[in-house]
């Protein structure tokens, strides 16, 4: 196979429907013209078709990688401290320069001792030419390691721009006014059995103080999760689970719920692990409508006031019960915060602070090495 040449993303996901934040970014930056190609390490004969199907003018621009394939590029694009390590090798026999996101998780275990030798690595590659950290103590951790490393902050999460249509998220339908029934939604990964790293237990839990309270509710689970992994016998009629949705079902969900509740802890899935805030899931909810109820151990939080446009709770039962019934007894309850969140989300995550600001990292990256190449003898 020929080498796509100009600028690549190189990734294992892609092109993954699951993936919705990998799906936004790497089309829209193909659609730009900045991106030549995305090179996956994912078996194209399982995941393209149903890629294809909805993107099909992106289809033949989505290659198997090979060190073969990425002789040639002029610069690559990747996301997460994992894909980074893993092509840093063929990065270096290629002698191509590149530019990592460093989203929470992938990998990104600060302190944890093999994610920091990872982390070391990529950062001394002289063949790096920029960072964008998405968390705040990401960002101080790579300026820590790495002071002469080109950080680019960005914060947040790419999302589908099937959320920010016009008027997409206004909403009135809230319990009680709106609402006959409280609708929770708890929507996560599963990466342990059972979901301490999420809070999934601490959200039926807060189901289950919620309904002691008196309250009418629906509980909803999107995700790997199912009946088996802790007991919910005790919830049947109230409960009910999604599995794993794609970006287009998924918003149709949200549109349905008045709070997304995401309990998350760090050092669950292991000791070094954190997520970022909030959860993408939880952008995603707000974008349609939904209010959110999320927690900030690490406090990271830098873009929302608590109790305004989120509630920002302790990962217990307790506190969860306790603030969202302050809040629907609250003038303008859930809805007043909902819309509020909405606004917030739309302006920080939308296509202007997000997509527009990579664009402009990888422009830069991009001109600079074309600078080098023209000047061999300019260190």
């Amino acid at each position: 196979m020929n080498s796509p040449g100009g600028v690549v993303i190189l990734d294992d996901i892609f092109p993954n429907l699951v993936t919705g934040f990998r799906v936004a970014e790497f089309n829209w930056l193909m659609k730009r013209g900045a991106v030549s190609h995305v090179l996956t390490t994912q078996p194209l004969l399982l995941q393209l078709p149903d890629y294809a199907a909805l993107y099909p003018e992106f289809e033949d621009r989505v290659r198997a990688y090979s060190r073969e394939a990425l002789a040639g590029a002029s610069l690559a694009w990747m996301t997460f401290l994992n894909n980074a390590a893993y092509f840093l090798d063929d990065l270096e026999a290629t002698e191509t320069p590149f530019v990592v996101t460093l989203y929470p998780g992938g990998g990104l275990d600060l302190g944890d001792p093999e994610a920091e030798r990872k982390l070391e690595s990529v950062l001394a590659s002289p063949l790096l030419r920029g960072v964008i950290t998405t968390q705040p103590v990401v960002t101080a951790r790579i300026r820590e390691l790495a002071p002469k490393v080109v950080v680019h902050e960005i914060l947040g999460v790419v999302v589908n721009p099937i959320y920010l249509g016009p008027g997409a998220g206004f909403r009135r339908d809230y319990f009680p006014s709106g609402s006959p029934t409280l609708r929770l939604a708890f929507a996560a990964h599963k990466y342990t059995q059972h979901g301490e790293d999420k809070g999934y237990g601490v959200f039926l839990d807060a189901v289950r103080g919620l309904r002691e309270e008196g309250l009418p509710i629906e509980a909803h689970v999107v995700g790997g999760f199912s009946p088996d992994d802790l007991d919910v016998s005790d919830l049947d009629g109230i409960l009910t689970f999604h599995g794993t949705l794609k970006t287009k079902e998924l918003k149709g969900f949200f549109t349905g719920i008045d709070l997304v509740v995401s309990p998350n802890r760090p050092g669950a899935l292991s000791e070094n692990a954190f997520d970022g805030f909030p959860l993408g899931s939880v952008v995603e909810a707000a974008l349609c409508g939904a209010g959110m109820v999320a927690t900030d151990a690490l406090d990271q939080n830098r873009l929302f006031m608590d109790g305004r446009n989120i509630l920002i709770v302790q990962p217990s039962a307790a506190d969860i019960v306790h603030r969202v019934r302050e809040l629907i007894d609250a003038p303008g309850g859930i809805g007043r915060l909902a819309q509020a969140g909405l606004a917030v989300v739309r302006r920080h995550y939308g296509v202007d602070s997000q997509l527009w600001a990579r664009l402009r990292v990888l422009e830069s990256a991009a001109a600079a090495v074309r600078s080098s190449e023209a000047s061999p003898g300019t260190p």
